[in-house]
C-alpha cells in the first residue's frame, strides 16, 4: 500500500495549503476575492457541505470540485499572473494529478514534476516550498518497496529536505518513515525476534519455526481492509500450510471475546497475539506499525523477506518455500 495515496495527499495538501493561507498573508496584495474562490474550492473538496451517499457520489463530487477548482485558478491567474499565491494552487494541483484520469478528466502533468516545480519556484514562499518538498519526499518513498528507489538515495533526499525546511508540518511523517526504513533494513540483516503467549494460551516463538515460511499479519477485526484480505490469506494457508507455511496474527483489537469469536467463525486456526491496547499494541508499536493490514513474510532462515506482501501472497509464499 502506498504511503500517500492521491486521496490522502489531497487532505494533507489542503490542510497545509489552507493553514498557510490563513496564518500568513500572501504578497503582492490584490485578487483577494478571486483567491478566496480558489481556497473555497479546495476547502469544499476536503470537507464537502453535503456528505457523499456512495462511492459513485463521492467520485462525482470530487470531479465537480476539480473542475470548479480549475476554473477558479484560471480566473485568479489571468487577473494576477505574478501573485505568489498561485504556487499554493499549483501545489494542490500537483497532488491531485493522479486523480484526474480516474475521474475521466484530462491529465495536466505528473505529480512529482509538479511538486519539483513548486520547490524550485523562486517567488513561492518558503512554507509552500517546504510543503511541496515534504510531499515529494513521502511520495518518492513509494519506490522503495519495488526497488525503483534506493534507500541510500531516498535517505539523502529526506535529510536534505529536513535541513532545508526544518519547520515543515510533514517533517514528523518523514522522520517516522526514515525510522521505519532503518528498522526494516535492520530486520532484513538478522533473524526476527518474536515470542509471546497467544490469546489461546499457546507459546509462540518464531525462532522455533526456522525452516518454515511465516506470515506475520498485523490486523484487527474492526479493520475493513484486513477483513477484505482474509479470504486470500485463508486460501494461501489452506493450500500451503502442509508444505511449511505458518501464520502468526498480531491483533490490534481491544475486545478479546470479539477477537476469539471472529477467528473461530472464520476458521483462523493460527495463533493470535492480543494485549487489548489497540494502536498501542506492544508488538506493533515495537515494529513501528502505523497502518493495517501490514503483512510481513519471514523466510526459512528467520529473516524478513518483505514487509508488504498483500499483493500476490500465495505466489510469494510458494517462491519462499522453494528457496
Amino acid at each position: 500500500m502506498k504511503l500517500l495515496t492521491p486521496w490522502i495527499v489531497v487532505a494533507v495538501c489542503l490542510s497545509t495549503c489552507l493553514s498557510s493561507a490563513e496564518t500568513k498573508p500572501a504578497s503582492p496584495p490584490g485578487g483577494d476575492a478571486l483567491w478566496q474562490k480558489v481556497e473555497d474550492e479546495m476547502a469544499e473538496m476536503k470537507n464537502p457541505k453535503e456528505r457523499p451517499k456512495s462511492r459513485e457520489d463521492a467520485m462525482e463530487k470530487i470531479k465537480k470540485g476539480v473542475v470548479s477548482f480549475d476554473k477558479a485558478v484560471a480566473a485568479f491567474e489571468a487577473a494576477h499572473p505574478k501573485d505568489a499565491r498561485r504556487w499554493k494552487a499549483k501545489l494542490f494541483d500537483a497532488t491531485i494529478a493522479e486523480l484526474r484520469p480516474r475521474l475521466g478528466l484530462p491529465a495536466k502533468g505528473e505529480m512529482q514534476a509538479g511538486l519539483k516545480e513548486v520547490v524550485a519556484a523562486p517567488d513561492a514562499d518558503k512554507e509552500t516550498r517546504g510543503d511541496a518538498s515534504a510531499i515529494l519526499v513521502l511520495e518518492t518513498a513509494n519506490g522503495l518497496k519495488d526497488g525503483a528507489v534506493k534507500l541510500v538515495d531516498w535517505t539523502a533526499q529526506a535529510e536534505a529536505h529536513l535541513k532545508a525546511f526544518p519547520e515543515t508540518k510533514l517533517n514528523g511523517a518523514i522522520e517516522k518513515q526514515m525510522e521505519s526504513q532503518k528498522q526494516t533494513a535492520e530486520l532484513k540483516n538478522k533473524p526476527l525476534d518474536l515470542k509471546f503467549t497467544a490469546v489461546d494460551g499457546a507459546e509462540v516463538d518464531i525462532a522455533k519455526l526456522r525452516g518454515k515460511v511465516v506470515l506475520i499479519d498485523f490486523w484487527a477485526t474492526w479493520c475493513g481492509p484486513c477483513v477484505a484480505e482474509l479470504p486470500n490469506v485463508l486460501k494461501a494457508y489452506e493450500k500451503l500450510h502442509p508444505k511449511g507455511f505458518e501464520i502468526i496474527g498480531i491483533s490490534l483489537d481491544q475486545d478479546k471475546d470479539k477477537l476469539q469469536r471472529f477467528t473461530k467463525e472464520k476458521g483462523m486456526t493460527w495463533p493470535q497475539y492480543f494485549d487489548g491496547k489497540g494502536w498501542e499494541n506492544d508488538i506493533s508499536t515495537r515494529f513501528g506499525i502505523r497502518s493495517i493490514p501490514a503483512m510481513w513474510l519471514v523466510g526459512k532462515s528467520g529473516m524478513l523477506i518483505s514487509n508488504d506482501v498483500r499483493d500476490g501472497l500465495e505466489e510469494l509464499v510458494e517462491k519462499a518455500l522453494k528457496d
